[in-house]
């Protein structure tokens, strides 16, 4: 008996979305930035993607998790808190691109100029909330 899952078997499985389970509420909700970082903490990423995780964090808001337009965090300014050579933050930023921990307003533009916001992907959102509910 063969545990390779047929395609029959892939198309009957209910699908998952990947975008997280509805919008955040601030009021009934953990915030934002606290479960965005309760994330990139229980992540598999290497510590230095995840100390330029925490670093651009600290720009964004407690409760949203929004970077205003006045405070992002531009590449110089990464490679001067984290300590860490340009090629490895800007590899970091692009891991965390990737695997949806930021967004960017143009991919087409440079990290030194665009602007990014905090994501948390979809099936790590479910599971944060998940546990924050079962914690309460």
């Amino acid at each position: 008996m063969s545990t390779v899952p047929t395609p029959a078997d892939v198309f009957r499985r209910k699908a998952h979305p990947l975008i997280a389970p509805g919008p955040h509420d601030p009021a009934t909700d953990e915030p934002y930035r606290a479960l965005w970082e309760r994330g990139i903490n229980g992540s598999h990423l290497l510590p230095h993607t995840k100390l330029v995780a925490l670093m651009v964090a600290t720009h964004a808001d407690w409760a949203t998790g929004r970077i205003p337009e006045e405070t992002q965090p531009r590449l110089g300014r990464l490679i001067d808190l984290t300590a860490l050579p340009t090629g490895q933050v800007v590899a970091s930023l692009c891991v965390l691109e990737e695997r949806g921990w930021l967004t960017r307003d143009d991919r087409r533009r440079r990290w030194n100029v665009a602007s990014v916001q905090l994501a948390i992907p979809g099936p790590i959102m479910r599971r944060l909330k998940k546990t924050a509910r079962a914690t309460s």
